[in-house]
């Protein structure tokens, strides 16, 4: 996929999660940049706002275990590997950020399956494709895209990248991931030589393995963003081409020609 999202500027992260003084510090960080915007203007004065979703005071630092993890702290705690827990609470963070954009394509789906249809019943619509995961609602769009002629080359590209991103989406939220050595090295070069050490995440789907890389991570994200901006430009030609809908009025993303 060569879509890049958008040059966006997200709060910088600490590379030091595996130490938790520098996890409690980046902690105290974000309280501090969240109290700063406590106060936000409305019209003529500042409101007060209060967040009822962070309410967690404590500093420790959270992690991702492995359930190897937890069987050997279970035995002996002073044995866990706490290098290895601190880099895939790093590689997680950062895979649940992909899970969780390309879980934001869905409604976006939803408005093009709604607004192309424009079915009598659009809550009834709505709730039928809310039973649905997102690989079939990829499928449905396609479907009613072709049946009207509206899938031109730019958009079946679109519905290629969603799939990709559906397949990238379902390896990182049901793999399994885990850290090996690249290579066997002998024993006596272990003094002189790198231990070479990798990530790799396993599909139970496929039944293999590859490397997982946080630049790696980075840039399904970022492909996330970049095929939802693609969709919200395509989207736009697309209703300039089909007709406007009667039923369904609401639409978050996209305006009918006929109400601009």
């Amino acid at each position: 996929m060569s879509r890049r999202a958008p040059a966006l500027e997200p709060a910088s992260e600490s590379s030091g999660l595996g130490r938790p003084g520098e996890a409690a510090g980046a902690l105290r960080a974000h309280r501090s940049l969240h109290t700063s915007y406590s106060r936000q203007d409305t019209y003529h004065q500042r409101v007060p706002i209060l967040s009822l979703s962070f309410d967690d005071d404590s500093e420790e630092p959270l992690f991702v275990f492995s359930g190897e993890d937890l069987l050997m702290a279970h035995i002996d705690e002073v044995d866990l590997e706490w290098e290895e827990v601190a880099e895939r609470s790093i590689l997680d963070e950062r895979r649940g950020l992909v899970i969780t954009q390309v879980a934001v394509l869905e409604k976006l789906i939803d408005e093009f399956i709604l607004y192309v249809t424009d079915p009598a019943d659009p809550e009834g619509c709505q709730r039928r494709l809310d039973r649905k995961t997102i690989g079939p609602r990829i499928d449905e769009l396609e479907k009613v895209l072709r049946e009207r002629d509206l899938l031109d080359a730019a958009g079946a590209e679109l519905i290629a990248d969603l799939r990709a991103l559906v397949d990238i989406r379902n390896e990182l939220a049901h793999g399994i991931i885990y850290r090996t050595l690249l290579y066997v090295v002998p024993i006596e070069e272990l003094a002189t030589r790198d231990l070479p050490q990798e990530w790799r995440i396993y599909s139970r789907r496929s039944r293999t393995s590859r490397r997982l890389t946080t630049a790696g991570l980075r840039e399904n994200l970022e492909d996330a963003i970049g095929c939802f901006t693609a969709l919200i430009a395509w989207g736009e030609d697309l209703v300039k081409q089909a007709p406007s809908p009667q039923n369904f009025r609401e639409p978050t993303y996209f305006t009918s020609p006929r109400e601009q």
